[in-house]
C-alpha cells in the first residue's frame, strides 16, 4: 500500500499532540508499505522509512494565504498553514511516487489548503474536534477577547462541517467527539503509549508536571499549580519537592518556578525518563479537548496521578483508577495522602499500569491506524 501523509508541522521531536498523531501515523503505515510524508521543514530521523517532501514556505504565499481567510471568513487558526505550498509538495509526490492508495490528512484547519488537491481515497484524523478548542479557549479568555474566539468557534465548527463532507473517513482520539462532524463516518483511535518495564531507581521528585509550556492549557495549568495548589501542599508537607518541564518555558515562569523553590527543565529531553522520577504526577488542567497524552505517559512511567476532571477528558478506562479533583485544596490533600501512603500509591499505580496495557498500548492503535488506511473499519 502507497500511502501519502499531510502533515501541518514537522513531526519530530512529537512534543505536541499532532506532532505526535503523525509519527504513530507514519509507523502504523511504514509497516504495510510505502509512506511520502509531506509536511514543513525538518530532518527525518535516520531509522524512519519514509520519502519526505518538504512544503515550503514564502512570504507571497502567506500574504495569498491571509487574504484567502478575510475572503472566505476562514477560521483564523488556518493561517498557521498559509504560508506553505501545499500543492506543489502534493504534485512533487504523486509525480515520484504516486499514485497512492490513501491520502490522511492531519487537523481540519489544514483543509483549505488541500482540498483541491485531493483525490483518490482520502483519512481526515482531526485529533481532536477544534471546534471544542476553540470554545475552551473562549472560555479562558479575557472578556476583552472572549468575542474574538466566539467568531473563531462558529467558523471552526463550519470548517469541520465542511471538511467532514470532503473525505471518506474522519478519525478522532476520542469517541466522545466522533459525533461533532456533521454525520460524516467518523471513528476513535486513542492516544497511546508504549508500554515499557519499570525499574527499581528510586525517583527523585515527590510531584511533578509535564507539558508545552506556552499551550493556554498547559499555561492555566501551571499558573494555578504555582500560584495555588503548590503553596498548599508546602503548608501541609513542607519538605515536598516538584518539578515541572515542558517545552519553551517563558523567562517569567522560569523566575516564578526558581521563587517557589521548584525546579524547572525546559526542554525535556526523554519524556518517560522525565516521568519515571515522579512519585504523584498532578494534572491540574481546567481547559482541553481531546485526550491528555501526558496523562498517559505518567500512567506508563508508574505514577500516581491527581488530576482535574479535565484531565481525564476521554479516557474512561484510566479515570476510576486517579484521584480527581476539582479544587486546589482538594488536588493538594490528594497528592499529599498519596506520597505518605506508600502502598496505595502502589496499587494505584499497579491500575494504572494494567490498564494501558489493557486500552492504551501503542501497538493496538497501530493496528488500528493500518486497519482504517487500508479502508477496513467504517
Amino acid at each position: 500500500m502507497k500511502s501519502l501523509l499531510i502533515a501541518p508541522r514537522f513531526p519530530w521531536p512529537p512534543y505536541t499532540g499532532d506532532r505526535l498523531r503523525a509519527s504513530v501515523w507514519i509507523s502504523a503505515l511504514a509497516a504495510d508499505g510505502d509512506v511520502a510524508l509531506i509536511a514543513p521543514h525538518g530532518t527525518i530521523p535516520a531509522d524512519v522509512p519514509l520519502r519526505f517532501y518538504e512544503a515550503r514556505s514564502s512570504t507571497t504565499r502567506a500574504i495569498r494565504g491571509a487574504m484567502t481567510v478575510l475572503h472566505e471568513n476562514l477560521p483564523l487558526q488556518c493561517l498557521l498553514g498559509a504560508p506553505y505550498d501545499w500543492p506543489r509538495a502534493i504534485a512533487d509526490a504523486r509525480r515520484e511516487m504516486g499514485p497512492f492508495d490513501v491520502t490522511i490528512v492531519l487537523l481540519s484547519r489544514m483543509h483549505p489548503w488541500v482540498r483541491k488537491s485531493l483525490e483518490g481515497r482520502t483519512i481526515l484524523d482531526a485529533v481532536d474536534s477544534l471546534r471544542r478548542s476553540a470554545g475552551e479557549r473562549r472560555k479562558a479568555a479575557s472578556p476583552l477577547t472572549r468575542w474574538l474566539w466566539n467568531i473563531e468557534e462558529r467558523r471552526v465548527a463550519r470548517i469541520e462541517r465542511e471538511a467532514a463532507r470532503a473525505y471518506g473517513q474522519v478519525v478522532v482520539v476520542s469517541e466522545d467527539e466522533t459525533s461533532d462532524f456533521g454525520g460524516a463516518v467518523a471513528v476513535a483511535v486513542s492516544v497511546t503509549v508504549t508500554a515499557k518495564p519499570l525499574d527499581d531507581a528510586a525517583r527523585n521528585y515527590d510531584f511533578g508536571f509535564r507539558g508545552r509550556l506556552p499551550y493556554f492549557a498547559n499555561a492555566d495549568a501551571t499558573a494555578w499549580l504555582l500560584g495555588e495548589i503548590w503553596p498548599a501542599i508546602r503548608a501541609l508537607h513542607p519538605s515536598a519537592t516538584l518539578i515541572i518541564g515542558g517545552a519553551e518555558a517563558s523567562r517569567a515562569l522560569r523566575n516564578d518556578a526558581r521563587r517557589s523553590g521548584v525546579t524547572l527543565i525546559s526542554p525535556v529531553e526523554d519524556i518517560a525518563s522525565f516521568a519515571r522520577n515522579i512519585r504523584v504526577a498532578l494534572m491540574p488542567l481546567r481547559y482541553g479537548s481531546g485526550q491528555s497524552s501526558k496523562v498517559l505517559e505518567a500512567a506508563e512511567a508508574g505514577c500516581a496521578i491527581v488530576g482535574s476532571p479535565t484531565a481525564l477528558r476521554g479516557l474512561g478506562a484510566l479515570a476510576p483508577y486517579t484521584r480527581i479533583e476539582s479544587s486546589a485544596l482538594g488536588i493538594a490533600r490528594a497528592a499529599v495522602e498519596l506520597l505518605t501512603d506508600a502502598d496505595a500509591r502502589a496499587r494505584m499505580t499497579a491500575r494504572l499500569r494494567e490498564t494501558i496495557s489493557s486500552h492504551y498500548e501503542r501497538s493496538e492503535a497501530l493496528g488500528r491506524l493500518c486497519a482504517i488506511a487500508a479502508g477496513k473499519v467504517r
